[in-house]
């Protein structure tokens, strides 16, 4: 009896907390942080929901004698760990924040959070701030603070910079801010020397035993391994950790707008003419890259398409510089009366008076005496010490290509914009990209964007879910085709993200765009591989790889390649996020094996319990990485900003699906699981939790994540 309330309280209370969760991201979305926080995160009941739920699970585990494996009692103990170091955490950790200017003598206090002065047992001076730049940009790559720290007769010093902690005596200073004139320093504070440690032996216990889970006689993934075939337990194996190994890896329908046309033809320069404009460079979203880039944003801007009525994106962009009145005419067709209609409408003129008055054109690099080089527009106010011929070719070359364009001269035209671009390769030398990144940019613009493939994913997803469901399987021919097409798919998106990771020089996983490539990566990279040996994963591939190409097509355009922001410069940011990719991606596969089964084997309970045990056997992994994913996000954040856990939406949507998935696993505590139609409209049911996760965060929730 005792064993049946532990188990009732124990799951009863872990549903209650994913709603109240819930409750409070919403709270938070319309009435602010501090509310959640005081009627949600920080509150007594929200602190007792947790306390009742690990201590009366932990006693139901204790009391069923016959679950107590070495992997499984170390899974269940991780979590004891880790809410026994929040709960420390919670009570006695102290974060704050220290200001620090250079010159300004030592520091002995700090402010907390809830304003308060606290003293430090030593004192904190700051002896030099620096900004690091990406070579020949404005774009920082790190920020860092020389500290001295003296404690009685004795001086340390300590770097501190993004993603690099100093720890002293219990302390943590992390880099959070910094003053404009480059002489002050703002530190985040931590000091929990209990609450972490703890916190991390959790975490660390956690993942070694999820890792022996999967080597544990007798549990039920190998009881499900071993009602399935050899065969189809290999694919799911196969299936698996070919994620783990490989993937390595915002809501609305696409933002179409009317290919607006005058009566009249636009006027714009011969497309040769305007390609050599194009592959000048530009100092263009913090970095340098070739004026094509620019002209691809712009034409997307404007136009929703990289091309106007037959004309290359720098025809386009030339045209408007050059041909401002005649091209003004192509906008004047976007009416509409609703604010956003109104927005996306000024957004339009905006940008188009940021060429037309060349403010946007930095293609002029100038080099001080110091030799730093900087970029200017030919309307920019140039530097006191300019040289007069340079000065003057800045001001002038461009009006010269003007007044040969009225003469229809073009071959001048194109001779001037050779000869700027000589100007760039002699004033920035050592500063501009290779020619081998310059080339791989230009074919990364030349290439068609994800919306199209995403419709042809998405068409076929829909053709091979139908066979299947009518049929026991595929044609040899129709097998063929369909493993070919997410072959092509599957190079296709290889060649976007390789060009992307190039010319970026970082991992593609920092945005959105970038996310949802890399999960139509993976899942096009299953259905490639593993179709043969599991023909189901075809049109399971390429619904959810047609889906997220979908998303990563919506937008005026695709986000501009930049480099990364400090913060993001971490190993362990590309861990979190490939984990996270491919638990939502196996998950995905979960909830259409169970639409499937739902659709194919509505009256028969051998059909629909064999498909279980394949949702089952792919649950297990899935739910595995997206705990890793999560807790390994929780560790960068602590690297990163100085605590591990801030209740941010994002963070407790990730808590609220593996509360949620945790039910299914526990198929022998909860019977009801046992019957394989509940089990596949939980596990549809449950994905939307996966889909608030990310779209609901990004779109509705927002919070700190809600970039990614």
């Amino acid at each position: 009896m005792f064993e049946k309330i532990c188990k009732y309280l124990s799951f009863g209370s872990i549903a209650v907390l994913a709603l109240y969760m819930a409750a409070m991201t919403v709270l938070e979305k319309f009435s602010g942080t501090e509310a959640a926080m005081r009627w949600g995160y920080h509150s007594v009941p929200f602190i007792v929901l947790w306390v009742v739920t690990a201590v009366s699970g932990l006693v139901f585990y204790v009391m069923r004698t016959e679950c107590r494996h070495l992997a499984t009692s170390g899974i269940h103990l991780a979590f004891v760990f880790i809410l026994s170091g929040a709960l420390i955490t919670r009570i006695d950790g102290v974060q704050g924040a220290l200001h620090l200017r250079v010159g300004s003598g030592p520091a002995t206090e700090f402010m907390t959070e809830d304003m308060r002065t606290l003293s430090f047992p030593f004192s904190v001076s700051l002896e030099d701030f620096d900004i690091e730049y990406y070579p020949g940009t404005y774009a920082p790559t790190d920020y860092v603070s020389l500290l001295k720290i003296q404690d009685g007769t004795e001086e340390t010093e300590f770097t501190v910079a993004m993603n690099r902690i100093a720890r002293y005596r219990g302390y943590r200073f992390y880099q959070s801010g910094y003053d404009e004139d480059g002489l002050g320093s703002t530190l985040a504070v931590s000091h929990d020397p209990v609450g972490v440690p703890v916190t991390y032996t959790g975490y660390a216990l956690l993942l070694l035993s999820m890792a022996g889970f999967f080597f544990q006689k007798d549990s039920r993934f190998r009881s499900v391994l071993s009602r399935i075939s050899r065969k189809a337990a290999a694919s799911v194996l196969f299936l698996c950790f070919m994620a783990a190994a490989d993937a390595g890896a915002e809501s609305g329908l696409p933002d179409e707008r009317p290919d607006v046309r005058t009566s009249v033809s636009p006027k714009c320069l011969p497309e040769e003419i305007a390609d050599e404009y194009g592959r000048m460079y530009i100092y263009y979203n913090d970095r340098i890259c070739p004026v094509q880039t620019l002209a691809r944003d712009f034409t997307m801007k404007l136009y929703g398409k990289a091309s106007y009525r037959g004309m290359t994106p720098e025809q386009v962009l030339t045209g408007w510089i050059f041909f401002p009145d005649s091209w003004s005419e192509t906008l004047s067709q976007d009416t509409g009366t609703s604010a956003k209609a109104m927005k996306k409408a000024r957004e339009k003129q905006e940008a188009a008076m940021l060429v037309c008055t060349a403010g946007i054109l930095k293609i002029f690099p100038i080099r001080d005496d110091a030799g730093s080089v900087r970029w200017y527009s030919s309307v920019d106010r140039l530097p006191a010490g300019t040289e007069p011929d340079q000065w003057l070719f800045v001001r002038k070359v461009m009006s010269l290509a003007g007044e040969s364009i009225v003469r229809k001269d073009f071959a001048e035209v194109g001779n001037i914009f050779a000869k700027v671009r000589e100007y760039q390769e002699k004033t920035a030398a050592g500063l501009l990209p290779g020619d081998s990144r310059i080339a791989a940019e230009r074919l990364y613009n030349s290439i068609e964007r994800p919306k199209a493939v995403s419709m042809v994913c998405i068409v076929a997803g829909i053709i091979l879910f139908i066979v299947y469901c009518m049929s026991s399987g595929f044609g040899r021919g129709l097998r063929y085709a369909g493993a070919g097409l997410s072959g092509a798919v599957f190079l296709y998106l290889t060649l976007v993200m390789g060009l992307r990771w190039y010319i970026s020089a970082h991992v593609p996983m920092s945005d959105g765009f970038e996310v949802m490539l890399l999960l139509a990566w993976h899942t096009m990279m299953l259905g490639t591989f593993v179709q043969r040996k599991f023909p189901l994963i075809l049109p399971f591939a390429f619904l959810l790889g047609g889906f997220a190409l979908l998303v990563a097509s919506i937008g005026e355009s695709d986000p501009a390649i930049a480099y990364l922001m400090p913060v993001l410069s971490s190993p362990l940011l590309s861990v979190h996020v490939m984990t996270m990719m491919i638990s939502y991606t196996l998950l995905g596969l979960v909830m259409l094996n169970g639409v499937m089964a739902l659709v194919k084997y509505g009256r028969s309970q051998t059909g629909m319990a064999d498909a279980a045990d394949m949702s089952l056997a792919v649950l297990y992994p899935a739910v595995f990485f997206l705990v890793a994913g999560t807790f390994i996000g929780a560790v960068w954040a602590n690297v990163s900003w100085g605590r591990y856990w801030a209740w941010d939406p994002k963070e407790v949507w990730a808590l609220i699906t593996i509360l949620v998935y945790s039910f299914a696993l526990h198929g022998r505590s909860l019977k009801v699981f046992s019957n394989p139609r509940f089990f596949h409209w939980f596990c549809v049911l449950a994905f939307l939790c996966v889909l608030v996760t990310y779209f609901g965060v990004n779109y509705f929730l927002g919070g700190l994540h809600s970039y990614s």
